[in-house]
């Protein structure tokens, strides 16, 4: 484990949403997990006190951590100068992404607070990323990984099923943190197919209508579309799509919802 040193004296900052991994077996069952290659670079997002950062930068190339806590940022900078760690203070969503090199991998520990807005910024320079490996939530991958006709299906499990594979790799306990959150945790593997289905002519006006439909769920698809089409055109497409204008968006598939999409201005 990467041990702080003595004079280390850090107090979790709520704010930050900072709950740090403690749990020598989780550590090493991430580390396993990753597929770690001794020739490439790993992005770390969230390193905290290090315990992740030092069994990560013995297996790579180099590992560049981002941290916004500049008193943790300040103490790894001193702690690992000497090793093949860039440790980078900044607000991860103020980070620029396209400063990393290509097909690079990332391993993160997401603040909870923030995990959706990191994980569409992930997904928005995808193609950066040749492996992503979050620690997130149990309920946030639950949400992404969320089928049609269930309570946590909605506009997000659309939007990360749409550009990412997603795999739930192990849960993790609360006890393996310090602080303990109130919640269970996973951790999880993403890649992004080229040629992933399905794929929509438009995604902006794919993610428009998701969005739409999802916004007032307990109305029926004909009803919660009525902003964006009138209702006699929106019967007219949904009937010559053989879908029925009584479902709701949660009864939608993805793939329904890019077939809409296609035909929506036709």
């Amino acid at each position: 484990m990467n041990r702080a040193p003595t004079n280390m004296k850090i107090h979790p900052k709520k704010s930050l949403g900072q709950n740090f991994l403690v749990d020598q077996n989780i550590l090493n069952k991430i580390i396993d997990a990753c597929d770690l290659q001794t020739d490439e670079t790993v992005f770390e997002i969230g390193p905290g006190k290090g315990a992740l950062t030092k069994p990560l930068s013995a297996h790579v190339k180099k590992v560049i951590a981002v941290e916004k806590d500049k008193h943790l940022a300040a103490l790894l900078n001193e702690e690992l100068k000497e090793s093949n760690v860039a440790v980078i203070t900044n607000d991860i969503l103020k980070f620029s992404f396209e400063e990393l090199p290509d097909s690079i991998k990332l391993v993160g520990n997401l603040p909870y607070n923030i995990a959706s807005p990191i994980i569409g910024k992930i997904i928005e320079h995808r193609h950066k990323f040749s492996n992503v490996y979050l620690m997130l939530q149990l309920e946030h991958v639950e949400r992404m990984l969320a089928r049609p006709n269930t309570k946590d299906y909605g506009s997000f499990s659309c939007f990360v099923q749409y550009y990412a594979k997603i795999k739930k790799l192990f849960n993790i306990s609360n006890k393996s943190f310090q602080p303990a959150p109130k919640v269970l945790s996973c951790f999880v593997h993403l890649t992004f197919p080229e040629n992933k289905k399905p794929k929509a002519q438009n995604d902006e006006l794919l993610f428009k209508i998701i969005r739409c439909a999802f916004n007032q769920r307990r109305k029926n698809i004909l009803n919660s579309l009525s902003p964006l089409k009138s209702k006699p055109d929106i019967i007219e497409l949904l009937n010559s799509l053989d879908i029925d204008i009584g479902k709701r968006a949660e009864n939608l598939t993805l793939e329904d919802f890019v077939r809409i999409a296609d035909s929506f201005d036709r």
